[in-house]
């Protein structure tokens, strides 16, 4: 069963469109390209964060049940050869592997074999995600659907951690059964059972949204720039990074917000509270007073974020 097309590779979608009489070509360009400059501040933050999760995943991975998979390739490439001895030793091999996963972990329905990725990137302003949001969402009413499709595809940012599994309420089952035709001699019968076997394989999805995750990055920026009692660190550390201010970041943090409510990562609700919290931040970078508390307020209100959309 195939949750979701598997491959790797980067889809980067660019989103400069007219959004109305108001909104000119130029402005939008501009926009992208100061997204753009904001985002490869935080790059390296984003794609450790991206990195260590992908890592995570393939941690997961259960060495027998890859061993038995790639048996299983060995045993079909033996029976191809009409080598149908090496074929039953490749699925002998393959059933022990299996064996040992159920044995350790016998309530486990899926075991995971490979990790693949994908990213889908979005450059462009808020106003350009919303107007494409609205094309889409016109289609899709109109009854358009295989011209929304190919709009509607791209129409993300994150990154697609993909995991294929071995399904192992029917995998070994049909691993003894095509071992039981060769057996038997019948061995385009074994080859049937062995490819059916394959397209078993599940494949899951865990989906990282990128714009809050480079708005928690943009925050963490500012935080830096900033003393206890919310002045500039020092020339030096105000000026650097694209000659970007605390403030800057702000703004960068809340655009991304709003580039993940248009993209339709969580409500306008949602994203309440947040940008409550980044108001304030404003207000008491502004009057350069102590910005350590409202830090605070604003992780806790990224985590409840995660928690309530992205988990």
């Amino acid at each position: 069963m195939k949750l979701r097309s598997l491959y790797a590779g980067t889809a980067l979608a660019l989103l400069i469109v007219s959004a109305g009489p108001s909104w000119s070509q130029d402005t939008a360009q501009a926009e992208a390209e100061a997204q753009a400059v904001n985002r490869e501040q935080v790059e390296e933050s984003v794609t450790a964060e991206t990195d260590s999760q992908l890592a995570d995943k393939r941690t997961a991975l259960i060495q027998e049940a890859v061993d038995a998979l790639d048996e299983t390739n060995a045993a079909i490439a033996a029976i191809e050869k009409g080598d149908t001895d090496a074929a039953i030793a490749a699925l002998a091999l393959a059933t022990g592997k299996l064996e040992t996963v159920v044995a350790r972990e016998p309530d486990l329905a899926l075991a995971p074999v490979r990790i693949n990725h994908l990213t889908y990137d979005v450059l462009g302003s808020v106003e350009a995600v919303r107007e494409l949001g609205k094309q889409i969402e016109d289609l899709v009413d109109d009854g358009k659907f295989q011209e929304a499709r190919p709009l509607l595809s791209g129409f993300a940012s994150e990154v697609v951690i993909q995991t294929t599994n071995l399904p192992l309420a029917t995998y070994p089952d049909a691993i003894l059964a095509a071992t039981a035709l060769l057996d038997d001699g019948k061995t385009d019968e074994a080859m049937t059972v062995l490819n059916a076997a394959l397209s078993t394989q599940v494949v899951t999805d865990t989906v990282i949204a990128l714009p809050p995750l480079r708005a928690v990055a943009m925050i963490e920026k500012a935080k830096a720039l900033l003393n206890d009692d919310g002045e500039a660190a020092n020339d030096k550390a105000a000026t650097e990074d694209a000659d970007l201010t605390a403030a800057d970041y702000v703004e960068a943090a809340r655009q991304e917000l709003e580039i993940a409510e248009a993209l339709g990562y969580g409500r306008e609700s949602d994203f309440e509270d947040l940008h409550e919290a980044l108001d304030e931040l404003d207000r008491q970078i502004e009057a350069q007073e102590d910005t350590g508390g409202i830090f605070e307020t604003i992780a806790t209100r990224f985590e409840e974020l995660r928690t309530r959309i992205f988990n």
